[in-house]
């Protein structure tokens, strides 16, 4: 019987694991902590309101996924009501949202919260 290396799925060199060595049915719940995630995973970008229809959010894929959208009513300085649209939008092309037939924006700002997997 030929031997065969018991660090299957190691990095040979450096002891560490290599993509796809581990899918998600093979971590349990609660297994990593969040002082062992990274950085920079999920991210927050302010866009000005504007009409339903695409919104510019620089930095967002296709791949990534929309947790969140906030849209904070009142022009100037006051915020006068904060609604949830997340449910209107998508992430439709890269660098862009969309809620055609959605609600309106104009006059507010939106805070778009999504996690980054591209």
């Amino acid at each position: 019987m030929a031997s065969r290396d018991v660090r299957v799925g190691l990095h040979a060199n450096y002891g560490t694991l290599v993509d796809g060595a581990v899918d998600a049915t093979a971590i349990a719940d609660a297994a990593v902590t969040k002082a062992k995630l990274g950085t920079g995973f999920i991210k927050m970008a302010r866009i000005a309101g504007g009409a339903a229809g695409n919104h510019t959010v620089t930095g967002i894929a296709t791949a990534d996924a929309l947790i969140g959208v906030l849209y904070f009513v009142g022009a100037g300085t006051d915020v006068t009501n904060v609604t949830d649209l997340t449910a209107e939008f998508s992430i439709t092309a890269a660098n862009t949202i969309n809620n055609t037939g959605g609600t309106a924006s104009t006059g507010g700002a939106m805070v778009v919260f999504y996690q980054d997997r591209a």
